[in-house]
């Protein structure tokens, strides 16, 4: 392939026009039951088009622009998550809470409750509880901070990495959240109602579930899945103590998601195990199926800083 017209449909564009084509059969099965649902089909199938847009895109773009064609599917990210709460609406009740939750029982029972329904209880320590929920928080950090960097540091290929991983880890937990909608205990449990609740990172995570939290999205935890996903990615292309600290991160999204009451450690486990499968052993076969086409250098995004991709 001539270099000077660098592959402009990337793996992720076509995953990602999967997953509109896959949504919009979900809109148009409910097309009779809201007035809205028509419309959100439409825009599905129109963006499953991207792909065939981007083959007709100019060879030469603006760095503005190619900075948003490589960040568009995270900026859509934040369309698709609350969108699962619209459908949900459609479809729930029922959910499948109670097999969850019997199979945490059986699996992780504390003289017969939940772990996550005892453990701030016996445990209402403030150096415990902080830290944990400043785990839990800072998830949101690391969805965005990683692939920003590589960006601003022209990193190209290892933001399409990221990119694509994320987006195939979210993206098929969005599809078990809509076949299989399960609510956790975060909403069908007690709370926790001591002395911690005026914490900082503790306020600060019910203010961050409260804003942008979709019901029904418990199994397998999205939380975990994605921060494990970021963890795997960012270790490839940084150095080892940044691997290193996001995995301690990763690690600590997983034990918080069980002390905050927001996941049964059922659901903090599946996450784990959903995010190493995607990662080690779907994601690199499906990227070569996915390209369909020889690959070539990436083009370098505009940059403040000059690192040479590993």
């Amino acid at each position: 392939m001539d270099l000077k017209h660098p592959l402009r449909v990337l793996p992720v564009d076509r995953f990602v026009a999967l997953y509109n084509a896959i949504f919009a059969g979900f809109w148009i099965a409910s097309a009779t039951r809201v007035p809205y649902a028509p419309w959100l089909a439409f825009a599905h199938v129109v963006a499953a088009m991207l792909p065939a847009l981007l083959r007709r895109a100019p060879d030469e773009l603006s760095p503005p622009v190619r900075l948003l064609r490589e960040l568009y599917p995270l900026i859509w990210l934040g369309a698709f998550w609350p969108e699962l709460d619209l459908l949900h609406q459609l479809h729930i009740p029922p959910t499948f809470d109670h097999q969850i939750a019997a199979l945490d029982l059986a699996l992780f029972g504390v003289h017969g409750t939940h772990v996550d329904l005892v453990w701030m209880w016996r445990m209402p320590y403030r150096w415990l509880s902080e830290p944990m929920h400043f785990a839990y928080w800072a998830y949101y950090l690391l969805i965005g901070i990683p692939p920003l960097a590589f960006a601003a540091l022209g990193r190209t290929a290892a933001l399409r990495d990221m990119v694509f991983r994320m987006m195939l880890t979210y993206l098929t937990c969005f599809v078990i959240f809509i076949v299989y909608p399960v609510y956790g205990p975060g909403l069908t449990l007690p709370r926790y109602s001591g002395p911690l609740t005026d914490g900082l990172f503790y306020r600060l995570v019910g203010a961050s579930l409260g804003a942008g939290d979709s019901p029904g999205c418990a199994f397998p935890s999205s939380h975990v899945a994605g921060a494990i996903t970021i963890a795997f990615a960012a270790a490839r292309w940084t150095p080892r103590w940044i691997g290193a600290l996001l995995w301690a991160e990763a690690i600590g999204v997983l034990v918080s998601t069980v002390y905050t009451q927001n996941h049964f450690p059922i659901d903090a486990l599946a996450g784990l195990a959903w995010g190493l499968l995607l990662q080690m052993a779907v994601a690199p076969p499906l990227v070569r199926w996915l390209e369909r086409r020889p690959s070539v250098p990436a083009p370098v995004l505009p940059r403040f800083a000059f690192v040479e991709d590993r």
